[in-house]
């Protein structure tokens, strides 16, 4: 068994080739994971991926379905705009060692936001204390959100829980139009368009992490 599981909730077939070519150059001892649905699915079905096929849904959901699949000892919360830079894991590894214990949430540096917006989760902290603070333990991510907002309550969560850390040396570069390292399109378009009620959901939350 691999030691780590990367997720990938896939919502652009013709991404999926370059995202997984980098990781095969830059990672070892690794599973990729792709949810997906559609001409997704079926461009992941040529790939060297295990395959979720769903009906879609959001970044949260999709990674959840993708989790209960794994059981790696630590998780990545990707996406198709990714590119995987050499070192990246063995930087995150170093990083997760400084935990009590061993487990927690490492944020990599993906060269765009510098707070941090994909993890690299241990499946303990998963399975022991959760990635929504008001639901059971052994889910990532909160499904309330669209899509904006879903990795700021992740990330705050794991602060409140002391077992977060942002990694500069682990580089997952984001492909991201905001970045200006591609084409604004219709997956970024539903991203934008999540902002103001993923702000809302993060703010009638926020008790949750803040005042606990």
């Amino acid at each position: 068994m691999a030691s780590l599981a990367i997720l990938i909730p896939a919502m652009r077939p013709h991404r999926l080739p370059d995202v997984i070519a980098s990781i095969q150059e830059s990672t070892s001892d690794y599973r990729i994971v792709v949810i997906a649905t559609g001409e997704c699915a079926e461009a992941a079905k040529a790939l060297p991926v295990d395959l979720v096929e769903d009906q879609g849904g959001t970044w949260s959901e999709r990674l959840n379905r993708g989790y209960r699949i794994t059981n790696e000892s630590v998780v990545f919360t990707g996406a198709d705009d990714l590119r995987f830079h050499p070192g990246w894991f063995e930087a995150v590894t170093i990083a997760m060692n400084q935990f009590p214990n061993g487990y927690g949430v490492v944020a990599v540096n993906d060269q765009h936001n510098r707070a941090g917006v994909h993890f690299a989760i241990s499946k303990r902290y998963i399975d022991e204390i959760g990635g929504v603070i008001d639901q059971p333990p052994g889910v990532i991510a909160c499904e309330a959100y669209r899509h904006a907002y879903s990795d700021d309550e992740l990330r705050s969560t794991a602060m409140f829980h002391n077992r977060f850390v942002w990694c500069e040396s682990a580089v997952v570069e984001h492909m991201h139009a905001g970045a200006g390292k591609a084409p604004n399109d219709e997956v970024y378009e539903i991203g934008n368009a999540s902002m103001g009620p993923g702000l809302t959901t993060y703010q009638s939350r926020a008790h949750l992490w803040q005042h606990q």
